[in-house]
Formats: structure tokens, sequence, C-alpha cells
């Protein structure tokens, strides 16, 4: 046994995986592949070399790369112990600790508890970055928060780790590889959550997914999965948790800023694109495999509380419009995607409201406090409409209990009527110890067999498996899914079957040929000057003119400009007269009397989470989100007077800018994280020109504002005239209630 890097050269350019993977093809269809290996050596075999997955010195059908994935699956699953195979369906956040090296953690949960699926959720500066930190600052993984310490490392330094990770994986009995997968890390965003998303960091920053919608352009679209595939492969990234193929008609949920569009076909076109771009037509060693979520649709969250919590358990579908949101699934499975993910929420039950209750449906939202006394008064009346096409025999009432654990939806509907025969990943959390009584305000619970709260551990497990979920996320004790199978309550055949599908992943990908990546060349692939100027192009694309009152726009350079929310000095280089109006904290300290024309960017947030070791003292939400009480407040008026919605600049400061300047020559760029509702008594409407930006920088709305770049983009979903078209809206529907439309969907002006 040696440990050198053994490495073999592709002896032709092009990877030829029709002929790689089959086993009734001729040797002259084969082209042999890289094959790596820091444990054993390699082995010759007919003129071929393979990698000694096991270090038995013979070649295994499983280690013979010239076998199809099924065939090669089927014998790794004939190899393994119970223990083996139970690991494979576990996979939990592991982030790189300091420096990007490895603990006891990685070691624990690869060697005793047989894991080779992880989360990665590390932020990732440029080597510049990085080098400009101290060691304190570099030792400090933040206060743990809800995925554990995120310790900032380079590009470099992330694909040392996986590397470090595979050749760990590598030393195993049967040496089955690694698979990292990330939430989505190539989006501006100012306000990512941990266990949702990554701020770019080092990666190109391209706008949000509602950003790329806007731009409507396929090709652009298509660009930005080819640089997102190169990118992630630098680092050894080979999984996304993503995209969301959700639709954003619930203007009240707080992940509307994940989804692309409330419509159907865009959101499909986008995503065949992605996994087209991404995955590629089949799966092979330059992919990145998606998984889609969140199955059959999470866009219609009653009230918009998100699953997270136990108050936002429940999808409404008064439009009956489930299948609607089945759209991009459809889309997503004809394209080949490799893994689906389904959501917490409850899509069956029972129909009701906070004041006729069914008597059937639990509202109690866990520690005896009732739905109700979370909700504002005006959410009472609205209806919460159940979707019953696909019940399951489970819950009360029939039905009533999260998708990861319905029968009707994952094996009838998702394997059987759709024909899906991938991976079904559940979310984050769906099975842990039971709650304890503190509120969601004052904790991360993370239980989510949400109508299933009255089952032990053992039982949820049980229903989720025969349900059809073949991996738990947010899990890592191999134990407590293997004891269903050693009770006799889960036979060992239904787990060869997930097992195979997960292990079908890893050889499409070509992990067992070669699951290592070249480390030093990470930090000039990930966010170079070619891909940035990629994703600055789509950053302007993205850009919508939602007003343009009198020609306000574009702004002549000869007028002299004051500023808020944004880098008064990135004005100045387009030859505006600047006066930076606000400090660092984005309070107004200036009078905008004397200038010309103002320039506003405006960006609402919710009051950041606070989470520690006493939970009496913790506030707010920590996956996000308003306070439930004011889940229907996206009006700009009154989330200003709301406890847990923060504009900058304050509604207060815009509006007396725009009495000091005049509100005919005012420009408000609005980052519309959600559909925010430009009331009238706001004023905001008022504006000379208003621009929507999802995830575009200072000089992308400067090009805009100037006129360098003249504004294409169309609204990836509709905004509401009033805060009462919010309550009344159907949360499935795309579309408001008649005459409740400030600007449609696809609305957007241009200079000419």
């Amino acid at each position: 046994m040696s440990s050198r890097l053994f490495t073999l050269a592709p002896i032709a350019v092009a990877l030829l995986l029709a002929g790689c993977n089959s086993s009734s093809s001729s040797n002259d269809d084969l082209t042999q592949p890289v094959v790596q290996s820091r444990v054993h050596d390699l082995l010759d075999v007919d003129g071929y070399q393979f990698r000694d997955a096991n270090g038995d010195g013979e070649l295994n059908p499983y280690e013979d790369w010239r076998l199809t994935s099924e065939e090669r699956a089927a014998d790794l699953v004939g190899r393994m112990t119970l223990e083996e195979k139970v690991g494979m369906m576990l996979i939990d956040t592991l982030n790189a600790e300091a420096y990007g090296y490895i603990g006891s953690e990685h070691q624990d949960l690869v060697n005793r508890q047989k894991m080779n699926r992880f989360i990665f959720r590390n932020n990732i500066l440029t080597q510049e970055e990085i080098d400009a930190l101290t060691d304190e600052e570099r030792q400090d993984g933040g206060a743990g928060g809800p995925m554990g310490a995120n310790y900032v490392i380079s590009p470099m330094e992330a694909a040392q780790y996986m590397n470090t990770m595979q050749e760990m994986t590598e030393r195993t009995r049967l040496g089955i590889p690694a698979l990292f997968k990330s939430n989505a890390r190539n989006h501006i965003d100012p306000n990512a959550k941990a266990g949702i998303n990554v701020d770019s960091g080092a990666f190109s920053a391209w706008p949000k997914e509602g950003g790329l919608a806007a731009t409507g352009d396929m090709d652009l679209i298509a660009e930005f999965g080819e640089v997102m595939q190169a990118e992630w492969n630098a680092i050894g990234l080979r999984g996304m948790y993503g995209y969301m193929a959700d639709l954003a008609t619930e203007p009240r949920w707080y992940r509307v800023h994940e989804t692309f569009s409330s419509d159907a076909d865009l959101t499909s076109d986008i995503i065949k694109t992605l996994v087209e771009n991404l995955q590629g037509d089949e799966v092979d060693s330059e992919s990145i495999v998606l998984t889609m979520k969140h199955f059959p649709g999470g866009g219609p969250q009653f009230l918009g509380a998100d699953p997270h919590y136990f108050a936002g358990q429940h999808q409404s579908y008064p439009a009956d419009k489930f299948d609607y949101h089945l759209k991009p699934f459809i889309t997503a499975i004809d394209a080949g995607v490799a893994a689906i993910m389904p959501y917490y929420g409850i899509v069956g039950g029972g129909d009701w409201s906070i004041d006729s209750p069914d008597n059937e449906t639990d509202l109690d939202v866990g520690n005896g406090q009732p739905l109700g006394d979370l909700l504002d008064e005006r959410d009472h009346y609205t209806v919460r409409v159940a979707n019953n096409d696909y019940s399951t025999d489970v819950g009360q009432p029939a039905g009533n209990v999260g998708v990861a654990f319905s029968k009707g939806i994952l094996d009838d509907l998702l394997r059987k009527e759709l024909g899906f025969s991938g991976v079904i990943n559940s979310d984050t959390g769906i099975i842990n110890d039971p709650n304890n009584p503190h509120t969601d305000y004052e904790m991360m619970h993370n239980n989510r067999a949400w109508g299933l709260q009255d089952k032990n551990k053992t039982e949820q497990f049980v229903i989720a498996i025969e349900a059809g979920t073949d991996v738990f996320s947010g899990f890592n004790r191999n134990d407590e899914i293997r004891t269903v199978v050693e009770q006799g309550l889960v036979t060992e055949a239904r787990i060869d079957e997930s097992v195979k599908r997960l292990l079908k992943v890893q050889f499409d990908l070509g992990l067992f040929e070669n699951a290592y990546v070249d480390a030093d060349k990470a930090n000039s692939i990930v966010g170079n000057a070619d891909f940035q100027e990629k994703a600055q192009l789509a950053q302007r694309k993205a850009v919508v003119l939602l007003d343009n009152q009198d020609t306000a726009l574009p702004l002549p350079t000869t007028s002299s400009l004051f500023t808020m929310g944004m880098d008064g000095e990135i004005a100045e280089e387009y030859g505006y007269e600047v006066t930076i109006g606000d400090d660092e904290e984005g309070n107004k300290v200036a009078d905008a009397s004397d200038s010309d024309r103002a320039l506003i960017r405006v960006r609402v947030d919710n009051i950041p989470a606070v989470i520690g070791s006493d939970p009496s003292t913790n506030r707010a939400l920590v996956f996000g989100g308003s306070d439930f009480d004011e889940l229907s407040v996206l009006d700009f008026t009154g989330m200003a007077g709301s406890n847990s919605w923060v504009i900058t600049p304050s509604l207060d400061d815009i509006q007396e800018v725009m009495d000091e300047v005049g509100e005919e020559n005012t420009v408000l760029s609005i980052y519309f994280r959600q559909p925010y509702v430009l009331d009238e008594k706001s004023k905001l409407k008022d504006a000379g020109a208003i621009i929507a930006t999802f995830g575009s920088d200072d000089r992308a709305v400067m090009d805009v504002v100037s006129g360098e770049f003249n504004p294409t983009g169309k609204l990836p979903f509709a905004l509401a005239k009033s805060a009462q078209a919010i309550i009344d809206q159907d949360s499935d529907d795309p579309a408001y209630k008649v005459g409740d439309t400030l600007y449609p969907f696809g609305w957007g002006l241009s200079y000419k």
C-alpha cells in the first residue's frame, strides 16, 4: 500500500460516458477516465486503470467504470453492512475548521457514523481578503448559529479541506467517496441566513434568483449555470440544495427571495436551463447535481408563515392551483434532475380558519399556546384550504402530515404518477428529539415532523421511509435509523432501494474514479475576472424600471446628486457632484435642499435573530421572517411602524429627503426581497423614478441611472396596490384580486 497520489491522464479528451458506463460496449468504445488515489495503488486490467477502492488488490464490479452505475451500485450494496447502508442515508452540516482544517467531528461522522454526504456552509472569501485577516479573526467561527461555527476560508483552503475529507473516506473499508453539497452561494445577498443560503463572497456575484428571472434571458442564465459549475467544481462542491422551483405566489412568505418568479412557465424555463447547464444532459464528472426543492411547491404557505416554525405548518390552496405549482417540478423531472427535496409543510388535512376550526386539526403551536394567539386578528378570518388529491392515511385528519411523511405525495404522486426515479432528500430537521416548550422566538426547533408530534423518533422514521424518503438532512445518528431495521419495522430491502439511488449519483459523478481537485487552481478559478464580468452584465439586465415620471431618468451628469443607502463615491465616478447624505448606520446626516436630485437605495430587513444559551433572552426568528402577528405587514407605512421590520434608510428620512429635493426629483432604488407594497401613505409612489432591484450592486444601479445601460428587466412577480390586497389574495394564485395590482408580472420600462 502506498500513500502517494496516483494519477492517470485521460487517453482521449472527450469523456464518452455512454461507452464508459455500458457493460455491453466493446472496448473500442471506451475512454479511460482520470483515476486518482491517495491511499491505494491503481489496478491495471485489460489495458485500463481502475481505483482499488477497498484495497484488496482485485477489480471488483463496483470499482469497474466500464459497468453501468446501476450495476456498480447493485454490487456495492451487496458488500455493505447495514451500518454502512444507513450511513448513506444521513447528511448533515460539516464545515471546515479555521484554515480549512478538519477535527474530531469530521473523524466521527466518517468513521463512526459511516457518513459520506455533507452540507458545506463555510463563507468563502478571496485570498486577498483572507490574507488581510489576523489569526484571531481567522479563528473566530462566530457564535455558532443554527448550523454551527462558520470559519471564513479561501477557495484554495476549501479545496484542500474537501481533498482531505476525500482521503479520509478513501481509507474506509469500501472507499466510498464523499459528496459535498451547498445552498446557493453565487448571488448578492446582504442578508444571507445560515441554513438558507450563503452570500457570494469570493464567488462571482450574480443577481438573486428573482433578478435572474427579471432578465428573461435564458442564454444568460445558461451562462450563469456554466460559470457556477466551474466555480463549484474548482473547490470540490459537486451537489446543490437547490434551486427552488417554488413559485412566489404568497408575498408574505419570507423565502420569496430564493424563488425565481410567481409564474410557472417562466420558472419552468429557468429550471430546465439550470438543470441542463449545471447537471448536463446526463450526470458526469463535470456535473453539479441538483436537489430541486421544495416539492410539491412551498409557495402557498398559509398566511406566508414558513414551516421552519410551529406557526407555519400548513399550506393552503384557496384558488385550487395545486397543479400549477407542480409545473416547474415536472419540468425538472423531465430534464433529469438527480434529487428532489420535499418541504416541511402540510398539504392535506382539513379546511379551517382560526375563527372556524375544524375540531380535528391540532392548532396548538407547541407549548399549549393556540396559533390564534400569535396571529393578528385580521388574519383570523383567512381560510386555510387543504389539497387532498394525494392524501395519506397518516395524520389527524387523514393527510395532516408534512410532505416528507406523506406516502400519497411522495410515492403515489412523485414516484408513480410523475415517474421520478432519483433521490428523495428530506429537508433539514424533519426528525429530531421532541421540541421543548420554548417559542420560535426563543430558539430554533429542530423537529419539524408536523402532524406527527405525538409520535416518537422511531415511528417518525418508519413513516418517512415508507413514504419514500431516501436521505435525512440534518441528521447524523446512524443507530437511530438502523434500529428501525433491527426491530423489523422496515425491511433491509427497503433500505437497499434508497442506497442504490444514492450510490448511483456518486458513480455518475465519477467520484469513485477521482474525487480530488487541484487546490492550487481554486483561487484563480473562483470569481475570476471573466466570470465576474458576466455577472456584472446580469446585474444590470436584472434592474427593473418601474416608474419614470416626466423622464426623470436618466439623470443628466450636470446634476448635483444627494445619495443615501449607497456608496456616494461610486456616484462621483459618473461625473455627479455628490452630497453623501447618510452615515454608516444609514441615518440622515445632511440636507438635500441644495441638490438637484436625490438617489436613495432602499433595503428592508427583519430584525436579526439573537440566539444564545438562555432562551428567555433571545428574540426574533433564526431563519428570518416577520413576527407572526405582522405577517401581513408588507406595506412601507406598516413596516415602518412594526416591531419586526427595519427599513434603511428609515421611511421618515426618505420622506424628508423627498420634501427637501422635491418628489419629482427623487429616484428610489428598492431591493424587493419580497413583494413589498408601495402604499399611498408612504408617498414612495410619488417619486420621480422608481427602480426595482433583486441583487445589483451600486455600479450596476449607477449604470442604469446615468443612462449608460438601458434598463430591460421585467418584474418576476406582481406588486400589490395596498396592504389589504396582501390579505385578500390567495396563497396559491400568482395574481392579486381584480383591481388590487399596482405593477403586473412582467412590467418594466426602458428609456427607448
